[in-house]
């Protein structure tokens, strides 16, 4: 056992890209969302889809819908993951974007290492100084305090989650190509083509 479950985020607008997902844009025969699964699914004991079910059913991994109102922001997904039924016994929940096929097959065991070894609430990579806030790993001893910034506070995003708990930044070391790369754009989308044969 890996103590490490996770959620793909896929439940937003995709406003930026014209489509209704873009977790299931084509990039080099699979999609944003597949690439993804195929690097983040061999880290994790169990892992599950924050997104629309009837855009994202047909996948083999259970489909976790926002128990808020539709597109309320990343912390929507990772409550809903956290509260799901379809996650294992594991102590953490990793959060990654369906946007980042580039992601380090190395990313969950070198989060799970620091938080550990600091007894985090939360820990984030950071990337020249960036702090990757959708790239995290969460203690889910702090499923009430992600409850109540949600429902509470109505903060969709992760930013004054970190602020407020005990968080450990790990620092990513540089790389040819940024493991953290967002697609937002078409263009995005094109330069992924390129990023992936590097």
């Amino acid at each position: 056992m890996i103590n490490v479950d996770a959620v793909i985020l896929a439940a937003g607008q995709s406003s930026r890209m014209g489509v209704a997902s873009k977790a299931l844009l084509p990039l080099k025969g699979l999609s944003l969302l597949d690439h993804v699964i195929k690097r983040l699914a061999p880290q994790v004991d169990s892992l599950v889809v924050s997104g629309d079910q009837a855009l994202l059913g047909y996948l083999e991994y259970p489909v976790v819908e926002d128990l808020t109102a539709k597109f309320s922001g990343p912390l929507a997904g990772l409550y809903s993951a956290l509260i799901c039924t379809d996650l294992s016994g594991a102590e953490y929940l990793m959060v990654v974007p369906c946007d980042g096929p580039l992601l380090p097959e190395s990313l969950v065991a070198r989060l799970y290492r620091e938080i550990k070894l600091a007894d985090s609430d939360v820990a984030c990579a950071r990337y020249e100084g960036v702090v990757q806030g959708t790239f995290s790993l969460w203690h889910k001893r702090q499923t009430g305090a992600i409850k109540n910034t949600l429902l509470v506070d109505k903060y969709g995003g992760f930013k004054p989650l970190l602020d407020r708990m005990d968080a450990v930044y790990v620092d990513w070391p540089k790389a040819l190509v940024n493991p953290f790369f967002n697609i937002n754009t078409p263009d995005d989308l094109k330069q992924a083509e390129t990023l992936l044969d590097l």
